[in-house]
């Protein structure tokens, strides 16, 4: 039988049970493949760790709520971008005083997979913190920290787009 037959139907091929089991593989098998392939693209990019330890980092939730507190009652000014894919950050408090002498470092990553993620130290300059490389285009996500030796002044975490440059 050749396969052109078995899906011939006409009053002399009418439809049979063979024809609904090869419509009902068909249409499960659809699905499965789809599923299977979509299961390896999100297990193959993104592992879903927002924190190594989750025990250990819910005992830190109540002082890391208080540190938010704190840091949105200063009432910081913050400058966050990142024009043609170079990060720029810019801190003052609230009134306007731009804070310098701190060490300032930005966590890029991509919101989807863990691959391009980099740890990048931002140099200060006039006007603020920039970055010395350049961020390749698309969504990132920016979480950056401002430092006085040990005492953490800022941190916040942002989601930036980063446009194609104009040939």
């Amino acid at each position: 039988m050749r396969i052109r037959d078995l899906l011939r139907l006409d009053d002399d091929h009418p439809f049979t049970g063979r024809h609904m089991l090869l419509v009902v593989l068909l249409f499960f098998g659809t699905i499965i493949a789809v599923n299977i392939a979509m299961v390896v693209a999100a297990t193959g990019t993104f592992p879903g760790l927002v924190v190594k330890n989750s025990y250990v980092a819910s005992q830190h939730y109540n002082q890391l709520l208080e540190s938010a507190r704190i840091q949105n009652e200063a009432g910081w000014q913050v400058e966050l971008a990142a024009p043609d894919g170079v990060i720029t950050f810019r801190l003052a408090d609230r009134d306007g005083v731009a804070r310098q002498r701190l060490q300032v470092t930005a966590l890029a990553g991509r919101p989807s997979s863990t691959l391009e993620d980099r740890l990048i130290d931002l140099v200060e300059g006039p006007g603020g913190y920039t970055a010395a490389e350049k961020l390749p285009a698309g969504l990132w996500d920016i979480d950056v920290e401002a430092k006085r030796g040990d005492e953490l002044i800022f941190r916040e975490q942002r989601r930036l787009h980063v446009k194609r440059e104009a040939p």
